[in-house]
């Protein structure tokens, strides 16, 4: 197929459509490249020495299209339903920065060390193994079950790509475009996704613990089960998100967008929500309490929020705007109120002992804390505004 003399896009898309290889849109690479590549490929990886078949290599959608078809001693890409015990690509090292691999067959690639090989391994060798795919075109490509743990993806397009249970710790996704990819069950421990676009994006029974998400886009995502304690969200926004049951423990969320956010159930216990926008959200049966100290809601709006059962044990609602919320058998026992807007609100069924609700003088290390998120926040606070609340099961 090397001596076809074309670059006809049209000619090799239905050239390949006739080999059954669909996903493949480039001519033939020629003979010398494939011997070249044939070559490489014999180079048995060694972890300790930082080599691999491809490391430093640059590499383009033709060349990995050749190896993808002749993968395996020609059995082809790996099928995520029928073949998980065989391992896909490995391209650890390999450059392809700005890489054209839209819609590959990429299952279960090697762009660095599996999890079973990064934990004994140095720092150094983890690095040495990691590929470069910074700003490569990846739309609609298959990466399920890949490994690619601190992995280079910054500014690469991954929108509705399939990375369901890939290996993602620790990996470089800043500024990506991740809108509406499957990546249910993926790992991505501390993982790096400041200012990402993950709009719609599935991220159900998902591991982001202590993952860095300063300023990323996931509204409307589904992030059910998910396990985000410790996560970094601050300014994020996750309005209208799917987060049903999902762990928020100390999860720092400081002026993120919750707007209408799906958050029954969840662990926010100790979490930091200082400033952030949880107006009309569903917070039934959620848990803002904590072993030491509840969560951090000062000024938070939480205004028609849907608190039903949920737990603010302890919780620092100082200055926060819970006007119209619902609260039928809400526990703020022990709640820190002062200065909260509990106005047209019922609570008559909602637990309140102990509630603080007078007025106070915030702390100076606190006020440093909240300032840092809400410049205007009061040193004094008032007593809890209760305007229009019903208070007693008879009034």
């Amino acid at each position: 197929m090397h001596k076809i003399g074309t670059n006809n896009a049209q000619f090799w898309a239905s050239h390949w459509q006739e080999h059954g290889q669909t996903w493949r849109t480039e001519p033939e690479i020629d003979l010398e490249r494939q011997n070249f590549l044939a070559q490489q490929r014999t180079i048995l990886p060694d972890i300790a020495r930082g080599q691999y078949p491809f490391k430093d290599v640059k590499l383009g959608r033709a060349d990995i299209e050749w190896l993808l078809a002749t993968h395996d001693q020609g059995r082809g890409p790996v099928d995520w339903h029928s073949g998980r015990e065989r391992t896909g690509l490995d391209l650890r090292g390999a450059d392809l920065r700005l890489a054209d691999l839209r819609n590959l067959p990429l299952t279960r690639m090697l762009g660095s060390l599996p999890w079973s090989a990064w934990l004994p391994a140095t720092p150094e060798q983890r690095a040495m193994a990691r590929i470069h795919l910074e700003e490569a075109q990846m739309n609609g490509a298959n990466l399920a079950g890949a490994a690619l743990n601190e992995a280079y993806l910054s500014g690469a397009l991954l929108y509705e790509a399939n990375l369901e249970e890939a290996e993602l710790g620790g990996v470089h996704l800043q500024k990506t475009v991740l809108a509406r990819a499957q990546m249910q069950g993926a790992d991505l421990l501390g993982a790096h996704l400041e200012e990402a676009y993950l709009k719609g994006v599935h991220l159900e029974d998902a591991y982001l613990s202590g993952a860095h998400m300063r300023d990323a886009d996931f509204s409307y995502a589904h992030m059910e089960n998910a396990d985000l304690s410790s996560a970094h969200l601050e300014k994020a926004n996750l309005s209208h998100a799917h987060a049903e049951s999902a762990n928020l423990a100390g999860a720092a969320l400081q002026r993120a967008d919750l707007y209408e956010a799906l958050l029954s159930g969840c662990n926010l216990e100790e979490a930091h929500l200082e400033g952030a926008n949880l107006c009309r959200a569903h917070l039934e049966m959620a848990s803002f309490s904590g072993r030491h100290a509840g969560a951090h809601l000062e000024s938070a709006d939480l205004s028609r929020a849907h608190l039903e059962n949920a737990c603010f044990y302890k919780a620092h609602l100082e200055g926060a705007c819970l006007h119209r919320a619902h609260f039928k058998m809400t526990n703020l026992i022990a709640a820190h109120c002062e200065g909260a807007d509990f106005s047209n609100t019922r609570l008559e069924e909602a637990a309140m002992e102990f509630a603080h609700l007078g007025g106070k003088t915030v702390d100076p290390e606190d006020l440093a804390r909240i300032r840092k998120w809400v410049e205007d926040f009061p040193e004094q606070l008032p007593s809890a505004t209760l305007k229009g609340t019903f208070l007693e099961r008879n009034t």
